[in-house]
């Protein structure tokens, strides 16, 4: 059975996610709320991926448990579809784990325990190589259209302070769907590696 201490480095692992800046880069945890486990189908983590915008300075957060999975990363698309581990990058036998993406490009992963890649556990990203980036509010010059004196538009002004006002709120307000949606997906996964630790090794 899984450790307290490895239930402990869990937990804080996934609070650090849930807690960290935009500054710090997006925590993506693979898998969402089911984590890195043998996957309940074909596609999942492909079904995942493709939901995810993944850009240079974010994270791949891969929560599992010690000696039952892991995660091999390979160069290329032909070893990952093959499940080959004739040329491995990088190897990861501690979860949780955490990789950050520094460089752009696809990424490859996937589980070498038994035959957990070939029923499905593995998952390519592909990296974008602009940074996530707040947006920042721009006031362009336009021609205004006659119009009568009752109707006469806002000073310059007066029009960018509105649209800074209203890009700062709508980046807020995304900042907080992207913390509310990783704090659900992490305590999600943290129930499912809970439940898993409580079940003896196979």
């Amino acid at each position: 059975m899984a450790s307290k201490a490895h239930l402990s480095f869990l937990l804080l692992a996934v609070v650090a996610a849930s807690l960290a800046g935009p500054s710090a880069g997006i925590f993506h945890i693979v898998g969402a709320g089911k984590g890195w486990r043998i996957a309940p189908n074909q596609t999942y983590y492909a079904d995942w991926a493709r939901t995810r915008d993944i850009h240079v300075g974010d994270k791949l957060m891969f929560l599992y448990r010690s000696g039952v999975y892991d995660i091999v990363q390979v160069p290329t698309k032909e070893l990952f579809d093959a499940c080959s581990m004739d040329n491995v990058t990088m190897r990861y036998q501690l979860g949780p784990t955490i990789i950050k993406l520094d460089t752009p490009g696809p990424r490859y992963y996937f589980c070498g325990v038994g035959e957990h890649c070939e029923g499905g556990q593995k998952v390519a990203v592909n990296v974008s190589g602009d940074p996530a980036a707040t947006p920042t509010p721009t006031a362009t010059a336009t021609a205004a259209p006659e119009a009568p004196a009752a109707a006469a538009l806002p000073p310059a002004s007066s029009t960018a302070q509105a649209e800074a006002e209203q890009a700062s709120s709508t980046a807020q307000a995304e900042a907080a769907q992207a913390s509310s949606t990783a704090q659900a997906e992490a305590a999600q996964a943290s129930s499912t590696a809970q439940a898993e630790a409580a079940q003896p090794s196979s």
